[in-house]
């Protein structure tokens, strides 16, 4: 059967218009696929983050003491070792007087405790490693995690404290345990402290925030929330809760509050926009 000119010409358009329309949805698929190649990318990255807090109460002596804050390990299928080595790595070269870890070691199994315990017992500084637990951490097994860093010397605090001491002066510095499983106890990770000395909190959840307002915590460092996870900034959504402190410092009242990305991944190992973060804190005293 031949067609005809106007036939020809209305089943062109046809094709036409099908081909037009279909054309958003090959650049849509395009760019799904860019980005979740990015994504993938992205988690295998590691971004250092310097931050400047200045506290009031600060011993004078230890002014510009320096510590690096790793959170959100994440062993596991999406987090592997090499990733986690290479943060120990760099967190090391950039030789920090001490070490703050806050939470989420490992994800899903209790193989992946002695590994992760292993590699961040390598971080090496003059005043130690200090931790506390996560809530990925009692997920999986918060005793094996908590004897597993102890044996590779990195003093866990769970709701407890003590007066750290370094160049003749001194600060509290205490943990507390994990908030969603509901284990926090800020008072006894408080016990024995000084109502005037400077006090430093370790805490999985930025969420306590209002608990330490309230027990005149100086500063505060957490991790949890990994900034998001996926960012999409146009519209600052984010695939992971909405979370009023989600990353970076934050003031509420006398007490500072540092969130970080952390390192590892969870439900994808993706990141989009907010890469792994190796946090760099140096302390300044804040003259009146």
């Amino acid at each position: 059967m031949k067609l005809t000119g106007a036939k020809k010409g209305k089943i062109s358009e046809k094709i036409s218009t099908a081909v037009a329309s279909e054309t958003p949805f090959r650049e849509l698929a395009s760019n799904f696929s860019k980005v979740a190649r990015s994504a993938l990318n992205e988690a295998n990255t590691l971004e250092i983050e310097e931050i400047t807090i200045s506290l009031k109460r600060l011993p004078k002596k230890l002014d510009g003491f320096r510590l690096v804050h790793l959170s959100d390990i994440h062993h596991s299928p999406f987090t592997n070792l090499e990733h986690i080595e290479n943060a120990v790595q760099i967190a090391n070269d950039l030789s920090p007087d001490m070490f703050v870890l806050t939470g989420d070691y490992v994800s899903h199994e209790t193989e992946y405790v002695e590994p992760v315990s292993e590699v961040m017992g390598r971080l090496e500084s003059e005043f130690g490693t200090y931790a506390c637990l996560g809530n990925h951490d009692h997920w999986t097994d918060a005793e094996a995690v908590t004897k597993s860093l102890r044996n590779h010397e990195i003093k866990v605090l769970i709701n407890e404290g003590f007066r750290f001491t370094a160049k003749d002066v001194s600060f509290w510095l205490c943990g507390v345990d994990d908030y969603m499983l509901k284990q926090t106890d800020l008072k006894a990770a408080l016990h024995g402290s000084f109502p005037d000395e400077m006090k430093m909190l370790l805490a999985h959840n930025p969420v306590i925030i209002r608990q330490a307002m309230k027990h005149d915590v100086d500063v505060m460092f957490s991790g949890h929330t990994h900034g998001g996870q996926v960012k999409i900034r146009e519209k600052e959504k984010k695939i992971l809760a909405h979370r009023r402190l989600t990353s970076g410092l934050h003031e509420r009242k006398n007490t500072k509050i540092y969130i970080t990305r952390g390192i590892g991944t969870v439900v994808l190992p993706v990141r989009y926009q907010c890469p792994p973060e190796i946090s760099l804190i140096t302390l300044t005293a804040e003259y009146p």
